[in-house]
């Protein structure tokens, strides 16, 4: 009996507490208890837990302050192959700039006619028709802002991005034309690596973030052309394998991913779950035994295997 009045007398004078309720949408509008809250008059001196999951204001100042947690400093680097520099262009006095700028931003967002003659639809509008960029566009648009100097503007973010992509597509889609020995790739006279930072400067877009596109396009081209090249070896088509193969080489010899890269681990891990071990060993064999490359792209090869 006395426990039991202890008890009472005790529950009697403790802090009071209210009881926090929400209205649960899930739930058809019903109210749920999600926590509760003490009197004003009896302050929390328990910091381990909150009463009220939902809310962060319960949290001491001097504990906020003296809470200090260590930054993590990513480092963003190019990777080796990006151009350090691009090279300069004194036109200024053969061609009119204003002239170009009006004719390269009717590019992207009118439209103007060639050659007297044919009409010229604007890339985004195609985009928004539900085309893609065409190679054509592209390499126009660069041609117009390389020879003047001029940048375009480009009012989302998702539709530059979307044809930065397409111009990396573009360009892998050369170097995969050209021959196995080539080490030199051009795309309307310029060094393709060139074409990608010079177009991603164009368009207002930022080094590192094209570099990554440009690595997750390496990336999903080697996904696919090894992936192709298993097919072909299914068929008892070793020709065709060994030219898909080479291309892999090709792509890795003009923008190497770098050892240990995480794009590459994506592919191997991609293809862990399609191939078998000896299956991925037959290719790397391949490669090895065929494909002229160096040891810097067979590691590369090896790594996006696994």
């Amino acid at each position: 009996v006395c426990f039991r009045l202890g008890l009472a007398f005790k529950a009697r004078f403790s802090p009071k507490q209210k009881v926090i309720v929400r209205r649960d949408r899930s739930l058809g509008g019903k109210e749920v208890i999600v926590g509760t809250t003490r009197d004003h008059h009896h302050p929390r001196t328990n910091s381990s837990a909150l009463d009220n999951p939902l809310s962060l204001s319960a949290t001491p100042p001097n504990l906020a302050n003296k809470t200090h947690y260590p930054r993590l400093h990513v480092r963003h680097e190019l990777p080796k192959w990006w151009p350090q520099q691009l090279p300069q262009r004194n036109t200024a006095s053969v061609f009119d700039s204003e002239y170009y700028q009006t004719k390269a931003n009717r590019l992207i967002k009118g439209s103007f006619f060639r050659n007297l003659s044919t009409l010229f639809p604007a890339i985004i509008d195609n985009r928004l028709g539900g085309k893609d960029f065409s190679e054509e566009d592209i390499i126009q648009l660069r041609q117009i802002c390389r020879a003047s100097g001029v940048r375009v503007s480009i009012d989302t973010t998702n539709t530059r991005d979307s044809l930065y992509r397409a111009a990396v597509e573009l360009v892998l889609n050369v170097c995969c034309r050209a021959s196995i020995n080539s080490t030199n790739v051009q795309i309307d006279g310029e060094d393709a690596r060139e074409f990608l930072a010079g177009l991603a400067e164009n368009i207002g877009l930022d080094n590192i973030r094209a570099s990554r596109m440009v690595s997750a396009g390496v990336a999903a081209r080697t996904r696919f052309c090894f992936l192709q090249a298993w097919a072909f070896e299914m068929q008892s088509k070793h020709t065709e394998a060994v030219s898909e193969l080479s291309k892999i080489c090709l792509i890795h010899g003009i923008f190497p991913p770098g050892k240990s890269s995480p794009e590459m681990e994506m592919v191997a891990r991609g293809l862990e779950k399609i191939l078998k071990v000896e299956q991925r060993e037959l290719l790397m064999a391949t490669v090895v035994g065929y494909c002229n490359c160096s040891e810097e792209i067979r590691t590369s090869a090896a790594e996006a295997l696994g």
